[in-house]
């Protein structure tokens, strides 16, 4: 069973169980090999001896490297998580092993972190924790009791407010983007207003997806991995219609850095601090104003979970006491 033995740097704990890998922990004094010793053989006898081995020696930062090199390089978003990521992996947390990774380490790791960052971007970070731990636990054998992320107090996150763009904001926005360096910046707030589309996906948007016959366009390699097909409004397919075309046959030749410089540029411009995801936020409440059902927001928004549109719609008061109007 567990033996004993002075090493040259401490007392040295050999484990041998039939049917399981040998197992060796040094430890500095007789007395912690002893009681090491004594817990692992009660816990064989109650036939609850588990090897730890792997999970002693893989440090947090290790699992981080891991899950970004196996996982995270496979999904849409992999350039902001990476970030993350990395910076995750320079924080002291990482230097401790999945198996000395407790609730209480987490714990300080989120309180020390909350002085500098919002309650969102605390709990990314808890959830990219948790996730990377499941993996090792799930897809990579490495044996850990629990998860100490799992029963871990997320931040409260405040309610989002002012998600709405106002009439009089989006003329403004679109009296000052005519002025910009980017031509097609006025034409895609229109587009991203009218149709709900993520700014990623408009990125990809080219003359070929579209039938405007039909008033239809094909999203392809979307943020959910899957293509889908939206509909399209005159005044969005007026918009589009009205873009000189580009050599790789895009609407929206531009990539996430450029547009944010430009998207900056607006901003200071008009006064208005929006990002262009508000006029995502803004059509699906509008959607919902105008009648639409959850089910044909969800379908032309790409949203996989309906819960999600709660955060992305603000019905006016105004609209909800026309509601009280119609009642006879």
């Amino acid at each position: 069973m567990a033996t004993i033995r002075r090493m040259r740097k401490g007392w040295q704990v050999l484990i041998r169980k039939k049917g399981h890998p040998h197992i060796a922990k040094t430890f500095a004094n007789y007395s912690l090999a002893t009681k090491y010793a004594q817990e692992s053989e009660a816990n064989i006898a109650k036939g609850l001896f588990a090897d730890m081995s792997e999970a002693n020696q893989t440090l947090l930062r290790d699992a981080l490297q891991r899950y970004k090199d196996e996982v995270t390089a496979k999904k849409k978003g992999a350039k902001q998580e990476s970030y993350k990521i990395d910076k995750l992996m320079r924080h002291r947390i990482s230097n401790y092993s999945l198996a000395r990774l407790t609730s209480n380490k987490i714990a300080k790791f989120r309180n020390e972190l909350s002085l500098t960052a919002a309650p969102a971007t605390v709990n990314k970070y808890l959830t990219l924790i948790s996730v990377t731990i499941n993996t090792a636990k799930n897809e990579w054998g490495i044996f850990l009791p629990s998860n100490p992320c799992e029963n871990l107090k997320r931040l409260a996150e405040p309610e989002v407010k002012d998600i709405r763009v106002s009439p009089e904001e989006e003329v403004k926005l679109l009296e000052h983007a005519a002025q910009s360096k980017m031509h097609w910046l006025r034409a895609m707030i229109i587009v991203g207003i009218e149709a709900g589309c993520r700014r990623s996906e408009l990125f990809r948007l080219n003359k070929a997806d579209c039938d405007f016959l039909k008033c239809t366009a094909i999203l392809k390699d979307t943020k959910n991995g899957t293509s889908r097909t939206i509909g399209l409004s005159p005044r969005a397919v007026a918009a589009l219609k009205s873009l000189p075309p580009s050599i790789d046959g895009r609407f929206f030749p531009t990539h996430s850095e450029q547009f944010k410089f430009y998207w900056n540029q607006l901003k200071r411009w008009s006064g208005i601090d929006k990002n262009f995801h508000h006029m995502r936020h803004e059509w699906a409440s509008r959607m919902f104003e105008q009648g639409w059902d959850i089910s044909a927001v969800a379908t032309q928004g790409g949203w996989k979970d309906w819960k999600v549109l709660r955060r992305y719609t603000a019905i006016s008061g105004e609209h909800l006491a026309a509601k009280f109007k119609q009642i006879k």
